[in-house]
């Protein structure tokens, strides 16, 4: 079963985050010695190319506040941004790299079980899919080791503007039930702004409930 509840918590107006008022604090090279603490954590979890930084960048409203390259993996720390004062929002390093060495494929994995492990404050990891490809081999062993874990986690399908409405559709279908048929993944694209306010909700609404 997997371990994310969403809470159906009513909350006001005065907990809603202002996602623009988002400032990058720095990078963290030792998941081990995080030195934040006391504020609740998101992380973002995804393959090397799923567009995770063009994402966080449409959730902060902000262009170019989380760094995008043509060339993947090229995030290799913690990067940490502070939403609005209350939130820490923790960009993963991406993972599958093709073109990594095994060392460096080992060092990410260690540098992300680390801060994963043992961490209060981290309330939500956000596993981002590519919605042309489905859930790779990579992403279904982050899920498998989260649920072990008993981590909360929420499916975040990538690029939705690349498919047409019956094709997406059909894909959400096919990466729900990869997952194990519990959780539809939230269609997202940093292009169009789909599901970017809905995704900032469900984020707001697991982090309150917590609270």
């Amino acid at each position: 079963m997997l371990p994310l509840i969403m809470s159906d918590i009513s909350y006001s107006k005065r907990q809603r985050l202002c996602w623009t008022k988002t400032r990058f604090l720095n990078s963290v090279a030792d998941g081990r010695a995080f030195p934040y603490a006391g504020k609740p954590q998101v992380a973002v979890a995804g393959h090397s190319n799923v567009g995770k930084s063009s994402l966080l960048n449409a959730l902060f409203g902000r262009k170019g506040l989380a760094k995008t390259s043509k060339s993947p993996g090229c995030t290799r720390l913690l990067n940490v941004f502070d939403v609005d004062g209350f939130l820490l929002l923790i960009d993963l390093p991406g993972y599958g790299f093709a073109r990594a060495s095994k060392h460096e494929q080992r060092a990410w994995s260690g540098l992300i079980e680390n801060y994963l492990l043992d961490n209060p404050d981290l309330k939500l990891v956000l596993s981002l899919l590519d919605i042309r490809h489905g859930p790779k081999k990579n992403d279904l062993q982050l899920i498998e080791w989260l649920n072990a874990a008993g981590l909360r986690w929420l499916p975040v399908a990538t690029k939705a503007d690349k498919l047409s409405g019956n094709a997406r559709s059909k894909r959400l279908k096919e990466m729900t039930k990869a997952l194990g048929g519990m959780l539809t993944p939230l269609a997202t694209s940093a292009n169009d702004g789909r599901g970017i306010e809905e995704l900032r909700h469900l984020i707001e609404r697991e982090v309150f409930a917590a609270f």
